[in-house]
């Protein structure tokens, strides 16, 4: 995990607790009209340079969802072999970090939790 990501994931870490301290519904708080869950809508773009050098996936069943959250929708998944171009990572309340990312020759693309993915996923903020 590259230093920057590991400075957001502190800087994450300490809002959540001090949100959480003082609003503990806050973590559960969504835009998704369901109660409990986390907002599956998040922002990203293409921020990663190294956009000629795919990623080759390693583990099997990996699950690319709609929004950087285990509650989001899964939209497909990826296999050892499949390769992969990352966009960016976003730092979650409770989920840890979370790259966007296509999935090379489709138009799948969706977000993978970090711990999944070659090289820890994105080094790049979104």
């Amino acid at each position: 995990m590259s230093i920057r990501k590991s400075a957001a994931l502190l800087a994450a870490a300490a809002v959540a607790g001090t949100a959480l301290g003082l609003a503990p519904t806050v973590a559960t708080a969504g835009t998704t009209g369901q109660s409990g869950l986390l907002s599956c809508t998040h922002a990203w773009s293409n921020q990663d340079p190294d956009g000629s050098n795919p990623k080759t996936i390693t583990r099997s069943a990996v699950n690319v969802r709609s929004g950087p959250h285990t509650t989001c929708g899964i939209v497909g998944s990826l296999n050892p072999g499949d390769q992969v171009f990352y966009h960016c990572y976003t730092t979650t309340q409770n989920d840890g970090t979370w790259t966007h990312l296509r999935k090379s020759g489709t138009s799948m693309d969706g977000w993978v939790k970090d711990t999944l993915l070659p090289d820890g996923g994105s080094g790049y903020p979104c």
